[in-house]
């Protein structure tokens, strides 16, 4: 699977196959595209990954958010 990650300021880094980020939540951001990449079935978290972004449209990782 072909994704895009971006990252924000905080840390906070996405995947999304969106090459605009324009999925991405707003309140996050803002996005900076960091570099295309490929996502495989061999690893535990990249498997997550594809998952969570066919579910949600991205995933995220990175710090935790604060309130």
């Amino acid at each position: 699977m072909e994704v895009w990650c971006f990252s924000d300021a905080r840390g906070l880094g996405a995947l999304t196959a969106d090459e605009n980020g324009a999925n991405l939540p707003v309140e996050l951001g803002p996005w900076h595209l960091i570099a295309g990449l490929s996502l495989s079935e061999e690893h535990a978290d990249e498997r997550e990954a594809r998952r969570l972004i066919v579910e949600h449209g991205f995933c995220w990782f990175g710090e935790k958010l604060r309130s």
